[in-house]
């Protein structure tokens, strides 16, 4: 895979929200290239980082060589959703949890995984852990219309997901199956109604694929009470969230542990990033920030 840059999303308000302590063990539940975890150790402080694809971990062996053998970052192949099992085996006190449920540059941009547009000949692949069992393909040639539609809808927001689901499920009633980057945009194409737009118009179907394929909100619902639960008293959850359905799920446990007095929420509305951010970072443009501090 081809290395590109990825710029970690507020990362001033992020050091700024978990109030760094040296010494402290705080976690990264979404490493990606590390943007956020090179602050937090050059505060002095120490972080298990998890993140499920092999690409991410492997690229980063040689960046953080130093730190990994000073034992002050802890990488681990693993989904967000294995946090208290993880922690529990490493016997750690946690400061402070970051979740950032973005994907990275290089996996948007990448053309070996069948997510970014520039692959035409690319398998529908989109997962991001290669263990999982189920691609995109796989979803398009099996699902019912009436799930595959509702998975662009939820997932994507896609306007247009009745019409597209009824061209795909045609198309494979004909013994049609969409399998590679370049048939799938073209059936969207084809498919929806023209309007002027910033985006892909494919974005939001795409978008919905990897989300289901990846099984990217279960997770964030699976591990966001294991979160509350190793968390030190006093510590700090931040998460920042691209998607509706990512912020929604938030929102909602922040709300519930605040009614069952397990903390406060320190962002009544969310944090969203500075238009000096969006200018130099366009990729933050829709990232909310949401914190939530453990009762002490």
């Amino acid at each position: 895979m081809t290395k590109i840059k990825h710029i970690p999303v507020m990362l001033i308000e992020t050091i700024r929200a978990l109030d760094i302590k040296p010494d402290q063990w705080y976690v990264d539940a979404t490493f990606g290239q590390g943007g956020h975890s090179r602050e937090i150790l050059n505060r002095g402080a120490k972080v298990v980082a998890f993140d499920y694809d092999q690409n991410n971990i492997e690229a980063n062996q040689d960046t953080f060589a130093l730190e990994i053998k000073a034992k002050s970052l802890i990488l681990i192949r693993e989904n967000f959703d294995q946090l208290e099992r993880i922690i529990s085996e490493l016997d750690l006190s946690i400061a402070g949890i970051l979740f950032d449920f973005g994907t990275t540059s290089e996996q948007l941009l990448s053309t070996d995984r069948g997510i970014s547009f520039e692959g035409e000949d690319q398998e529908l692949d989109m997962r991001l852990d290669d263990r999982l069992g189920v691609k995109a393909r796989d979803l398009l040639a099996v699902l019912g219309e009436k799930q595959l539609q509702k998975i662009l809808e939820v997932f994507g927001g896609e306007r247009e997901a009745k019409k597209i689901t009824r061209t795909i499920i045609k198309k494979r009633r004909a013994g049609e199956f969409i399998t590679t980057v370049g048939q799938l945009v073209k059936l969207v194409r084809d498919t929806k109604t023209h309007r002027p737009s910033r985006i892909h118009p494919a974005t939001k179907v795409f978008q919905a694929l990897r989300i289901a394929v990846n099984d990217e909100l279960s997770s964030i619902d699976r591990a966001l009470p294991q979160a509350i639960k190793i968390l030190k008293p006093g510590g700090k959850i931040i998460t920042i969230a691209f998607h509706q359905g990512d912020d929604r799920i938030v929102k909602n446990y922040f709300k519930e542990w605040e009614k069952v007095n397990k903390g406060q929420q320190l962002t009544k509305k969310v944090i969203k990033p500075t238009a000096e951010e969006i200018s130099n970072n366009p990729g933050a443009r829709s990232s909310r920030m949401r914190i939530f501090e453990k009762n002490k």
